[in-house]
């Protein structure tokens, strides 16, 4: 298996746990931190291999008892190669490999996939639940799949969990930050934790990114918290650049396979699957991390409108992508209609049990669904998803959900389906 995501979402952490806790013994290697070890995989003999690993870290590797880590595996290609045989020659060792930007790596013409003989896990920042059990409120977690309809949270409970959910839009989902708000509680160590990670990335860039691409994706990278909310045109980002559409196009694929940025396409939402109808003119964007969002544009943490606008539409999107299957590849969706006298728009669709949905999320605590009754109209959907601060509700054939039960959507969505008369 190997385990995607950007960098310092956690990988190393939660694989270096899973293995001391669950197997007999546990052997972790660094391509990072010692180069020695990419001398080990000059053969593809996994016997060799384990043989020359053993020396090195005085650890025995016993297929079935051992755990076998492979981190910053981008640093040594051939290791990656290698992996195909250990799945054809070594069937029952357990192995895993992570690394940032592996896709970087994967996607150089030179190199060799060993397709079909390795599984892929993505890995997300944490989400707002998660975040919830890294403060220690493990109790409010577990609560929230107890609600429903007919049992909403109570206001006491519904307004503390808005209160989190403020602490997530300003904290986000990135360990070091989490860790750090956890030890002091300071929403200023927040932002300093926030901008070494900032930092951190722009110098893997030029790790793994030619020159002329380093250029572009520092410019993307910049811009991308910017976007969010908004309809992505390449020739806006930044004109001055010379072929700003082709160039931009290849810097923001490359930020894409690093996890740095997720696409939503644009979807006609005509049936399913919502793919076959995807409009490929224009895009909207979800960053990797909210917190990061707001270290870049420089919200002020006491803002009462905090979670307003793009921030809001961020937040829901990371909660659908870090809350999804992490064996399969995540798409969002959001659907447009482009009249002169009648533009409709909503936020996200989603495909569930062979019917469409479409998710509006209202920022602030009024506002009008039009966008979403158009939609609804037009599809003839079953019913309609409000994501908003308001409490969990069902009323007129809109499902409004708070911020904090996004990870409860399908289920809740469930409840509702089982309610309903048959179309049949």
């Amino acid at each position: 298996m190997i385990v995607s995501g950007a960098r310092q979402v956690g990988k190393t952490f939660i694989i270096e746990t899973f293995g001391r806790e669950e197997f007999k013994n546990f052997v972790g290697i660094n391509f990072e931190a010692s180069s020695v070890y990419k001398q080990c995989f000059e053969t593809f003999d996994p016997l060799s291999i384990l043989n020359q690993l053993e020396l090195l870290t005085h650890q025995k590797i016993i297929p079935g008892e051992t755990l076998l880590f492979l981190d910053e595996i981008q640093q040594c290609p051939k290791a990656l190669q290698s992996l195909r045989y250990f799945k054809e020659q070594l069937p029952d060792l357990h192995l895993i490999a992570a690394g940032s930007l592996l896709e970087f790596v994967i996607r150089d013409e030179d190199f060799s996939y060993p397709v079909g003989r390795v599984q892929f896990a993505k890995l997300y920042p944490l989400s707002f639940e998660e975040f919830l059990i890294g403060l220690g409120e493990s109790p409010l977690q577990k609560a929230l799949a107890s609600f429903d309809m007919a049992t909403p949270p109570p206001p006491a409970i519904h307004a503390q969990l808005l209160k989190k959910v403020k602490d997530y839009f300003i904290v986000g989902g990135m360990p070091a930050s989490v860790v750090t708000f956890l030890k002091t509680n300071s929403y200023l160590d927040v932002k300093y934790a926030q901008k070494a990670l900032w930092d951190a990335y722009e110098a893997d860039f030029g790790k793994y990114a030619t020159r002329t691409q380093h250029r572009y994706l520092k410019k993307i990278f910049e811009e991308g918290p910017k976007l969010i909310g908004d309809h992505v045109k390449y020739s806006r980002i930044d004109p001055d650049l010379p072929n700003p559409a082709r160039s931009m196009k290849l810097a923001f694929e490359l930020l894409k396979l690093a996890g740095v940025l997720h696409p939503i396409n644009p979807t006609a939402a005509e049936g399913l699957p919502l793919i076959a109808t995807e409009k490929q003119h224009v895009f909207k964007v979800v960053f990797l991390d909210i917190g990061l969002v707001e270290q870049v544009m420089n919200v002020d943490p006491l803002d009462s409108d905090l979670m307003t606008g793009a921030l809001a539409e961020q937040f829901v999107g990371q909660e659908l992508l870090a809350t999804c299957d992490p064996f399969l590849e995540e798409r969002l969706f959001f659907w447009a209609r482009e009249k002169t006298s009648s533009s409709a728009e909503v936020d996200y669709v989603i495909a569930y049990k062979g019917h469409i949905f479409p998710l509006e999320v209202k920022a602030g605590k009024t506002g009008k669904l039009r966008s979403l009754r158009v939609f609804m109209e037009e599809k003839r959907s079953l019913f309609g998803v409000k994501i908003s601060q308001d409490a969990l509700k069902w009323e007129k054939n809109i499902l409004s959900i708070p911020f904090y039960m996004v990870a409860h959507l399908t289920r809740l969505i469930d409840v509702i389906m089982s309610q309903l008369p048959s179309r049949d």
